[in-house]
């Protein structure tokens, strides 16, 4: 799959090399969202599997920068440069480097546009890409997430399979070097799910997702290579998607017998 770059802009690294060192979030009321971690991550298809409450947003948010770090650092590392989530100047150059996905989550702004090609159009524009450019892009990203039949369609229209594809496309415009998804299929059934998952694994960037799908997980045609576990604001396992789903249900499983002993 093509990728395209304006002119002036630099070129991004192909992938990233997310490092933690000793690093967490507290919340300002004094919740721990994840506790102070060493972490790497340099694999091409990650998942962080984890209850609710786990911890999984706020490493995600750690990892793509939205969310920095109480403790310790988190760097961002590729093509020979480092960045440091923490540093207001390194911050813009994140954002361009990673793409965000919220589950269907698409910005406010698509709303008000008068259909959705315009809507991602109009964001890139602000963005000083080159028209041919910009239509480059977006006639690539609609058809590989199958919105080219509904390029006209208004975003309110969108069904929320459609409204999911949409926010992985939109983050995808601005060719990041790799997306961080939280729960990108979230609420979608059997087939919707995999329908975004097929789209958002077949698509050639790095990817790391947090979801509580773990039939996705060990798909193979997805091609996950490593899987975190998260319980309580830290990581609890770290291997291969089957052996992560194993210990997970066992971890489920094991919190459910906690649970009735103390009834």
């Amino acid at each position: 799959m093509g990728f395209f770059f304006s002119r002036k802009a630099t070129p991004k690294p192909a992938s990233v090399t997310f490092a933690l060192a000793g690093a967490g979030h507290t919340y300002d009321d004094g919740h721990v969202g994840f506790a102070p971690a060493d972490l790497t991550i340099t694999e091409k298809r990650v998942a962080i599997i984890g209850l609710n409450g786990s911890g999984k947003s706020t490493l995600l948010g750690l990892l793509d920068g939205s969310l920095r770090p109480t403790a310790g650092s988190v760097t961002l590392c590729g093509a020979g440069i480092t960045l440091d989530t923490s540093s207001k100047k390194d911050l813009r150059t994140v954002d361009e480097w990673v793409g965000k996905v919220r589950r269907e989550e698409i910005p406010n702004s698509f709303y008000r546009a008068e259909n959705i090609v315009k809507a991602v159009d109009e964001s890139l524009k602000r963005h000083k890409i080159a028209d041919a450019e910009r239509s480059a892009r977006i006639g690539n990203l609609f058809a590989h997430f199958g919105l080219q039949q509904i390029r006209q369609a208004k975003a309110a229209e969108l069904d929320s399979e459609k409204r999911h594809l949409l926010a992985i496309a939109a983050a995808l415009a601005f060719d990041p070097s790799a997306i961080v998804a939280d729960e990108p299929s979230k609420g979608l059934d059997e087939i919707g799910t995999r329908h975004v998952a097929e789209a958002l694994f077949t698509y050639d960037k790095q990817v790391i997702v947090a979801t509580h799908d773990t039939d996705m997980i060990v798909r193979p045609e997805y091609a996950i290579d490593r899987t975190l576990v998260l319980d309580a604001g830290a990581v609890v396992f770290d291997g291969s998607p089957a052996d992560a789903v194993a210990f997970y249900m066992d971890l489920i499983r094991r919190k459910y017998e906690e649970s009735k002993a103390t009834d």
